[in-house]
């Protein structure tokens, strides 16, 4: 929920969100602390600044300290410095042409040019339109034309930024990685229950099909999910850096970012492993495949394998595995089930030949094959990058 739509929704819905943030953990609760950095941020820059000097530049204290407070310290330290380094040059651009030509239309209009210029390099990031709007302001405004505006107006940003970092600094986010982990958590949740799904239908034969679209369409979307659980470690991982509750909090988080990523990329292939039973089992039974569709005996057989990956993508949920310095017993004996499972289904086929649709039986064992082994080797990464 955005601000606008909290302000604009009914009086019920802004009492739970007000609710929420006190009860729980959220976009509510963030929203809310990053709006009392704000304030606190932009009052004592203002008070600082009003006691260094008397300024009519003053309103630049608390101008810069609201558009560089972020809900992380290090975000406020990388922002604050890409700000001042944008403001300072846009003073520089503004002071050659104030204290050389003059407050005259055609300087007007070179700089501020070369300022959008300069403002796209990449090293002040989403700060660099500061550098046209400060020089802008600074040759309009006649600031330009005077050393000691231009001093003034870039001492109350130092003090802006200052007071955003100081305000990050006391108020720093608590160093936990949970949200990382549940983030893994629900992935491998998802994988769970899709595989659960695929299994329930395969039962049935090939009239267990029928929701093939379906399951295309949810493997489909493990892609985003993937996306999204690398986001949220990522957004853990920058509040731990440069965050003094790390050393003044005691004993830090359990889990790692090295560990999580080893996880969700475990998972990721795993769900690309599934993405491909899907698109085999549409193939071989669409219209246009070279092979005959496979029987109602294999998919039955196929079933139990797929309850097998249910139960060890079941097992990383239950286990809590990225927060496991060893495999769990649980997720242990599902892959040890579920490479038997495979090997014993290669040699029933062995035995029993069917030579038309060998293909794309070894094709669906083989993509669930490497689903065990992509767990497996998710704990094995995870280990060893989480030292």
């Amino acid at each position: 929920m955005t601000l606008r739509r909290w302000a604009a929704g009914s009086g019920g819905h802004r009492r739970q969100a007000l609710r929420r943030v006190f009860e729980r953990r959220g976009y509510e609760r963030e929203t809310a602390v990053l709006i009392l950095k704000c304030a606190v941020a932009a009052t004592l820059a203002l008070a600082v600044g009003a006691l260094l000097m008397d300024t009519q530049q003053i309103g630049f204290a608390p101008f810069s300290a609201l558009l560089v407070v972020r809900p992380s310290v290090y975000g406020s330290v990388l922002q604050s410095g890409r700000y001042v380094a944008a403001v300072v040059a846009g003073a520089l651009i503004a002071g050659v042409g104030g204290l050389t030509v003059g407050p005259e239309l055609w300087i007007f209009a070179v700089l501020v040019l070369l300022a959008l210029v300069l403002g796209q390099a990449a090293v002040f990031g989403s700060q660099g339109s500061q550098i046209p709007v400060v020089a802008a302001f600074a040759l309009a405004g006649g600031t330009a034309a005077s050393p000691g505006d231009l001093g003034s107006l870039l001492a109350m940003v130092m003090v802006g930024a200052g007071a955003a970092v100081v305000t990050n600094l006391v108020l720093a986010p608590a160093v936990r990685f949970r949200d990382a982990e549940n983030a893994v958590l629900d992935f491998a949740d998802g994988l769970r229950q899709i595989s659960r799904e695929m299994a329930d239908g395969l039962r049935e034969g090939n009239d267990g099909l029928a929701d093939l679209e379906h399951w295309a369409r949810v493997t489909d979307g493990f892609d985003d999910t993937a996306r999204n659980a690398r986001s949220s470690v990522a957004k853990q991982e920058e509040r731990a850096r440069l965050n003094p509750r790390r050393v003044l909090g005691g004993r830090g988080p359990q889990g790692s970012p090295e560990t999580y990523r080893a996880w969700i990329s475990a998972l990721g292939r795993a769900s690309w492993h599934l993405q491909s039973v899907v698109r085999t089992l549409r193939y071989s039974t669409g219209s246009r495949s070279r092979y005959p569709a496979p029987d109602d005996a294999f998919l039955r057989g196929f079933a139990p394998l797929m309850d097998s990956a249910a139960d060890a993508f079941q097992a990383v949920h239950d286990a809590e595995e990225p927060e496991r310095s060893s495999v769990s017993a649980d997720l242990r004996a599902c892959l040890d089930a579920g490479a038997s499972g495979v090997e014993r289904a290669r040699e029933d086929l062995s035995a029993d030949w069917d030579r038309e649709r060998w293909p794309v039986y070894s094709a669906l064992l083989t993509d669930l094959e490497r689903v065990f082994e992509e767990l497996c080797e998710g704990h094995e990464n995870s280990t060893r990058d989480g030292g």
